[in-house]
């Protein structure tokens, strides 16, 4: 998730739907061990650039996440490329159904990933020369259900870069909740029925191929 200024009501939805999301996709699959990680970024400069918490209860993330707050943010763009990057090398192993929920309303940093109306202090991209496009090619590498929360259009440039790359396994999905009300900003109320609906059905799919003859 950015945790930008801008991204505040996106992470008070966060901090209180949390356990209540996972409880629902519990109805549907009561037999499912459900883990959770959150990956927070904002971008360089910012005093707490990224912040982890790694998998754990439901509970136990939302617990943790109570302390994070949206600040930061210079310019547009933010350091998308280190918030895959983190997302990625966590422990996945083991698990069934991995599932990568991206929730942003800015693209990141780099002139292809965004139009040029769009403030960007690093136009030539991570000045590590990172490329996000790595990170989300590597999430298809391990089977990873890759959705991006679609709130402003300054991220279609980029959306449209990383499905472009997912070409290996797993799945790359668009949720466009800035359509939910026709306006700028999205709609945050929408977020916990939207990724439950996500999860259940990963994990209905994942069962139902497992039992095919």
């Amino acid at each position: 998730m950015d945790c930008t200024a801008s991204m505040e009501p996106w992470i008070r939805q966060a901090k209180t739907r949390m356990v209540e999301l996972t409880d629902q996709v519990r109805k549907e699959h009561p037999a499912a061990t459900l883990e959770v990680s959150f990956v927070g970024y904002r971008d360089y400069g910012d005093e707490e650039r990224v912040i982890h918490f790694p998998f754990r209860t439901p509970q136990e993330t939302m617990a943790a996440i109570q302390d994070v707050e949206a600040y930061g943010g210079d310019d547009v763009t933010e350091d998308v490329v280190t918030g895959l990057q983190t997302a990625l090398y966590q422990e996945w192993d083991g698990a069934d159904v991995k599932i990568v929920f991206h929730i942003a309303d800015a693209p990141a940093h780099g002139l292809m990933f965004h139009d040029l109306s769009i403030s960007d202090k690093y136009p030539r991209g991570d000045p590590n020369g990172l490329d996000p496009r790595d990170f989300v090619e590597k999430m298809s590498f391990l089977d990873i259900h890759y959705t991006f929360v679609r709130i402003e259009s300054s991220t279609d440039t980029m959306i449209e870069h990383f499905h472009n790359c997912y070409t290996k396994g797993g799945s790359f999905s668009v949720v466009d909740l800035t359509a939910q009300r026709g306006q700028t900003g999205g709609d945050p109320t929408a977020l916990s029925a939207t990724l439950t609906e996500s999860i259940t059905r990963h994990i209905t799919q994942h069962y139902t191929s497992s039992l095919a003859p």
